[in-house]
């Protein structure tokens, strides 16, 4: 009985890890979420820009442990919102963002100009070495991501 106290007590104090997954293509929001909510987050999506900024300025972006965002969004691309969250102290940014593209090198100078830490992953995603990222494990595997 002690060991289910205090099972009980160390989940009452240790807090579920937050991430808001930001991607425009139903599949890959639906499965980056799946994998998530496997690996034990509470994961919440939107569809664009506009959304993720009002779930943002609803919960505070440093509600968020993790923020993966596609950066193809359309009307207002993931640049754009990430721009947003560059406006912030750092300790109000969501703890870990995850920058995803088709195609990055596009991306590059703007992301560079925000001077935020982000990971960055090009489509489709090694999904294993993106749960290394989350975990806080490094990169590696086949895709190794980008640190801007």
């Amino acid at each position: 009985m002690g060991d289910v106290s205090q099972s009980a007590t160390d989940n009452a104090i240790r807090p579920t890890r937050r991430a808001l997954v930001v991607e425009n293509d139903l599949s890959s929001r639906e499965l980056l979420a799946r994998v998530l909510r496997l690996k034990g987050l509470e994961a919440t999506t939107a569809i664009g820009a506009a959304q993720a900024a009002a779930l943002l300025l609803y919960d505070a972006p440093s509600a968020y442990d993790l923020l993966l965002v596609d950066l193809n969004l359309e009307p207002v691309d993931g640049v754009e919102l990430l721009r947003h969250l560059a406006a912030l102290p750092p300790e109000k940014r969501p703890g870990k963002i995850v920058a995803i593209g088709d195609s990055l090198a596009p991306f590059y100078p703007r992301l560079k100009e925000l001077k935020m830490e982000m990971e960055t992953f090009q489509k489709p995603v090694h999904l294993p070495s993106l749960m290394k990222v989350i975990e806080g494990l490094g990169g590696g595997g086949d895709q190794a991501p980008a640190r801007l």
